[in-house]
């Protein structure tokens, strides 16, 4: 009974063990049925890249396949302000090779603030607000600091990348808007929807132009930078004294001038006095007559009382 149920599987096993065989002795064989011209360029691969240097490894081009599928690295937009405080001898001679300094760095001055007194005994200040295009700030600096002595510096950086990608892709699609509503505007319409669509039309050119002033200034800050400059003297003038002959001739000559002026004055007052004099006499007449007659009403009641 038991040989009855192997029976079969003998069987299977006869026809699978051929069939096993012929296909192991196939694949052992395979590698010969290259043609020979593929075996000689197999062969000449080691020596072409002997020839040209190294043969690039696997992680080499792994990572020449990383590269090209990484995003491009865009260029940081920044902003940049600095402040300077120098301490030096001649502020205006500084001033001046400022000016030198601003000419050959293609910069200008936006503001200049002398808050000095020499008259007043106080040391001389001068206040400076300077533009220079971003590439040369540095440059610029090391120049400007070349002049004194540095009592402060300052630089800061203010990375505008997103607002710029932002007002320009803001700028795109209101670009769109506007091409929209002028397809809209060619079709045939009531005129009441042309009104509509043009002020539309109107309010995204307006919304346009403010963006692109905006996105003008944006880049106009990062082209060029800011530097506030401080300049103060080291020596402090002293005031002048005035010789006692001079303050008495200023005194005398205010007095002359104080006295000159009250007189004027009062004969000013007479004349205007005069002119309206008409006026005055009438005024004093009616006053005068007034009082006799309040005068009189009040005797009255006396003399009857004594009556």
């Amino acid at each position: 009974m038991l040989q009855h149920h192997l029976k079969p599987w003998k069987t299977a096993y006869r026809i699978i063990g051929p069939l096993s065989l012929c296909l192991l002795v196939s694949c052992g064989a395979a590698p010969e049925s290259y043609s020979s011209a593929e075996i000689e360029a197999d062969a000449a691969l080691p020596t072409e890249a002997a020839e040209a240097g190294s043969a690039p490894s696997p992680g080499d081009s792994t990572a020449q396949l990383v590269g090209d599928t990484s995003p491009p690295q865009v260029k940081s937009q920044l902003i940049k302000r600095a402040s300077l405080t120098l301490s030096l001898e001649d502020v205006d001679a500084a001033v001046d090779e400022i000016g030198s300094i601003l000419s050959q760095q293609q910069g200008d001055v936006l503001e200049l603030r002398d808050e000095g007194n020499a008259a007043q005994g106080m040391p001389r200040r001068v206040e400076m607000q300077l533009r220079v295009p971003q590439t040369n700030l540095e440059s610029t600096l090391r120049s400007l600091k070349a002049l004194g002595e540095v009592d402060y510096q300052s630089v800061t950086a203010e990375d505008v990348s997103n607002q710029l990608v932002d007002l320009q892709a803001r700028i795109r699609n209101l670009r769109k808007s506007e091409e929209a509503l002028l397809e809209i505007m060619e079709r045939s319409g009531s005129v009441a929807d042309i009104l509509a669509v043009s002020q539309e039309l109107s309010a995204v050119r307006e919304t346009i132009e403010r963006a692109e002033a905006q996105l003008s200034n944006v880049q106009n800050q990062v082209a060029f930078s800011t530097i506030t400059l401080t300049l103060e003297s080291t020596s402090v003038p002293l005031p002048s004294t005035t010789p006692v002959g001079s303050a008495l001739g200023q005194t005398w000559q205010a007095s002359t001038r104080s006295f000159r002026t009250v007189t004027v004055g009062l004969l000013r007052l007479s004349l205007w006095l005069l002119v309206y004099s008409p006026y005055w006499a009438i005024l004093l007449g009616g006053s005068f007559w007034g009082y006799r007659r309040w005068q009189r009403r009040q005797s009255i009641p006396l003399l009857k009382d004594q009556s």
